[in-house]
Formats: structure tokens, sequence, C-alpha cells
């Protein structure tokens, strides 16, 4: 790995709910080994997030990775959840949570074998070319990151979470905070 690594941040979106064509489309158009996706309602808590992302790479640069993730506030995901107290809304509250996390667990990578969420995806070229790109689930969002989870493991690529990176993420109180706001079909 060469000191010009760099990462290529997306936050996917594709008209009528074609999630897997946005990560695709992003994944072909990239210059970029490695590709960095952010769900459109997460909050950056810790200011080093990159830093720490471009360490994570570094650290298992003789491994086969095709995943990295990260913690955050309200998940399916039990290995990608914070344990602590993190239901409330205050954003001062979650950057003090990924402070003190950061300050416990540093650049801790965690492998793990676990139904990831996407939420936060850090996945390279050479597995997503290997396990044929994110899957279209019939024009859902639901269940891309499942699919590809699946898929990376069955080619053989690993998956890990960053103990130490932390972000805040509103998931299902979508509901209340974008009351209005709908996925318009194509």
């Amino acid at each position: 790995m060469n000191d010009n690594l760099w990462i290529d941040v997306k936050i996917p979106y594709e008209p009528g709910c074609l999630l897997a064509d946005a990560y695709n489309r992003s994944m072909e158009n990239t210059l970029a080994e490695w590709v960095l996706f952010l769900d459109h309602d997460l909050f950056i808590c810790n200011p080093f997030w990159y830093d720490m992302c471009l360490d994570a790479i570094k650290q298992l640069k003789d491994k086969k990775v095709g995943w990295i993730s990260a913690k955050c506030n309200r998940l399916s995901c039990d290995e990608q959840k914070y344990q602590g107290k993190t239901d409330n809304n205050d954003i001062i509250n979650h950057i003090e949570t990924a402070k003190g996390l950061y300050n416990k667990k540093g650049n801790l990578l965690t492998k793990t074998d676990a139904i990831l969420s996407g939420f936060f995806i850090l996945t390279n070229k050479t597995a997503w070319k290997a396990v044929g790109g994110f899957k279209d689930m019939n024009k859902n969002i639901f269940g891309v990151d499942n699919e590809y989870k699946r898929d990376l493991t069955k080619g053989g690529f690993d998956l890990y979470i960053m103990e130490g990176l932390y972000f805040y993420h509103l998931y299902r109180q979508k509901a209340k905070a974008f009351k209005g706001f709908k996925c318009q079909k194509a």
C-alpha cells in the first residue's frame, strides 16, 4: 500500500430507490480502490473519522478485506451498535460518546461474521468486482447490504468493525424527522 492511499466518500442516491445501482455506479466511476458509503441520515461525531478509515485499511493491508464498518447508536446489528446509553437525539451527547469511545478503543479492529448494516460500508474495488457488485433487490433499498455481506463471505472476504469510530444515526427516528418526505418510485 502506498502513501497515495485515498478513500472516495459517497452518499449513494438513485431515483426510484435503486440503491444497488447507486453503489455500483459509484464503484464503476471512482479512481480510488477504496470507497466509503455513508447513509444519508448519519452524522459524523469524530473529526478523525477519515484518518481512522485510512489507518484501518493500512492495518488490514495483508488481509482479504471486503467491508469495514463502524459503531452507531441505533441499529438492528448488535455488533455495530454501541451498547452505551445513546437513546437521545442530542448531537453534543453523541459527540461526547464518540470521543469517549475513541479514547477507549482507538483504532481497534474486530473481525466479525455478523450480518452488517449498510449505514457505513468501507469497501474496495477488488472485493466488489470479485462478488459481482451490489445486487438489485427489486427496486427496494432494503437488503442490498445484507446480500453484499453474504456475497463477500461466500467469496472469502473478511468483515471488520472499527470499535473506536462512532456515528449518530437517525435510523428509525427518520419517520418523525423526515415526515412528509417520500421516496419517489421510477
